[in-house]
């Protein structure tokens, strides 16, 4: 049996200059990602605290860590992470 990610809440640490047009497009590019929300909590002269919230059929969060990775993004925690089981296709009986 295998589990989706269908909502994860990230705590991340970004330079100033990484634009959260540019991230969360880039974000929401990825395959099984639906929707892709950015809100900045806290600003110092170099870095942002932004909370991103990414929704969608089947998060794939190894490739979100990589484009988080590419833009210089440091990962501080995960804060809620909501999955769901994938159910098998039901068998059909034999012929």
């Amino acid at each position: 049996m295998s589990v989706r990610i269908k909502r994860i809440l990230l705590d991340a640490l970004k330079p100033r200059e990484t634009s959260v047009i540019d991230l969360s497009k880039a974000l929401c590019s990825v395959d099984g990602v639906d929707e892709c929300g950015i809100v900045v909590v806290d600003v110092d002269v170099k870095t942002e605290t932004v909370k991103l919230t990414i929704r969608g059929h089947n998060v794939d969060y190894d490739a979100i860590s990589k484009i988080m990775e590419e833009q210089a993004l440091s990962v501080k925690g995960v804060d809620e992470i909501d999955v769901e089981k994938v159910k098998p296709p039901p068998k059909l009986p034999p012929k």
